[in-house]
């Protein structure tokens, strides 16, 4: 048995004060942020992260490129290049998609249609330190593969990936 699945959907991001950014880009008139089993998750990991992640923001969310954030979603989807270890970013600076200005990073695995996300950790460089820098109780997220591939490629699809003439 594969266990419960978890869902993904995306959301306008809020800030740390629950509002909606005024100038935004992204899902539909305001950025894109990760919803699992309908919770922003980043909030919940800087419940049991100690703050970290505060600054950070989904890549998908940010005021990167649309197509640095196309990227993104390209490798959510394990099309792109990842960390050698197969760490993906799931939240980063607002400025870039580089764990070493720091970034949430979760081990993402397909396993067999499912995509599992597991083990994730604040990151500052090359490697993840599961143990001093982990969120404990967080995860493993199991989603049904189509279902998470819907998701993104809706993303993909939509302003917030396109790129501007």
């Amino acid at each position: 048995m594969r266990g419960a699945y978890t869902t993904l959907e995306l959301a306008p991001t809020t800030g740390a004060d629950g509002v909606i950014p005024v100038s935004s880009t992204g899902l539909g008139e305001h950025p894109a942020d990760l919803v699992v089993d309908g919770r922003p998750l980043l909030r919940l990991l800087d419940e049991v992260g100690e703050g970290h992640g505060v600054d950070t923001v989904s890549p998908l969310a940010s005021d990167l490129p649309p197509v640095l954030r196309a990227d993104h979603v390209e490798r959510l989807l394990g099309r792109g290049p990842g960390s050698a270890d197969g760490r993906r970013v799931i939240y980063s600076c607002p400025d870039c998609d580089d764990p070493g200005c720091g970034a949430v990073t979760a081990f993402v695995a397909h396993d067999g249609e499912d995509v599992v996300w597991r083990d994730f950790a604040w990151q500052t460089g090359p490697t993840a330190d599961l143990v001093g820098e982990g969120y404990p109780g967080v995860g493993p997220y199991r989603f049904h593969g189509a279902a998470y591939r819907s998701v993104l490629l809706r993303l993909l699809e939509s302003s917030a990936c396109r790129s501007v003439a």
